[in-house]
């Protein structure tokens, strides 16, 4: 799959802990790039930290 700048932002705030707004977290979560807690917290999934890991080489 091939991010756009923005999907990588959010990859790459979800990972850092910043807030992300509900309609980019769903799409990182339905993307099964995150996943989000029954308490709301999300996180990326072992797909989502190759994304943010891999563009940092």
């Amino acid at each position: 799959m091939q991010l756009t700048a923005q999907q990588q932002r959010i990859l790459e705030d979800i990972q850092a802990t910043r807030p992300v707004a509900q309609e980019d977290a769903n799409w990182a979560v339905e993307a099964g790039l995150a996943a989000q807690g029954e308490d709301g917290d999300i996180d990326l999934t072992q797909e989502g930290r190759h994304y943010v890991d891999s563009s940092q080489l």
